[in-house]
């Protein structure tokens, strides 16, 4: 007989809240450190999943699912962790872009226009693209895209660790 997993919402809320609380703080610090632009720091931010996925991985294998852990189980709960975390880290962000600070708003898109003119891209053909630019740097953009960037992202990394911390149920001949 099959051996049923246990209930995996209590995980994934908390460690899902864990990683929009942490991805909100490093947020902060990256809008009122100066480091918007920072490509080292940024890279910083791509930990943040990892670790709470880890956590939330080992957390539902040891505490709650009895030491076990299915592949496809821990690939599921961790993209669900993170998807968490992005919708609640994607709502942070469009309330601060839209209501609380919208000159980060104004910084983001001065920063995408530098790094177009950096890479070769002429005034003219900018101003033809600022249309755009401008509708998919809006917070309700930014916002959706966050979730669906949270989704991919957490299920790359989610599609490693469950590889890693994975534990199958020991096979027993009655």
């Amino acid at each position: 007989m099959e051996q049923q997993s246990a209930p995996k919402s209590s995980t994934i809320t908390t460690y899902g809240l864990y990683l929009g609380i942490a991805s909100i703080v490093f947020s902060l610090i990256t809008y009122y450190g100066g480091l918007l632009g920072n490509k080292g720091f940024s890279y910083l931010g791509y930990l943040i999943p990892i670790v709470f996925i880890v956590l939330g991985l080992n957390h539902y294998k040891n505490n709650v699912n009895n030491g076990i852990l299915r592949y496809g189980s821990g690939v599921g709960l961790g993209v669900l962790i993170s998807v968490v975390g992005g919708v609640v880290s994607s709502v942070f962000t469009y309330v601060l872009l839209a209501i609380i600070d919208p000159s980060i708003h104004q910084q983001i898109i001065n920063l995408a226009h530098e790094e177009a003119l950096k890479s070769g891209t002429s005034e003219a053909q900018l101003e033809q693209a600022e249309g755009i630019m401008n509708a998919m740097m809006s917070p309700l953009s930014l916002s959706i895209m966050g979730i669906l960037g949270s989704a991919l992202i957490g299920l790359i990394i989610a599609l490693i660790v469950a590889a890693i911390v994975k534990k199958d149920p020991e096979v027993t001949f009655e």
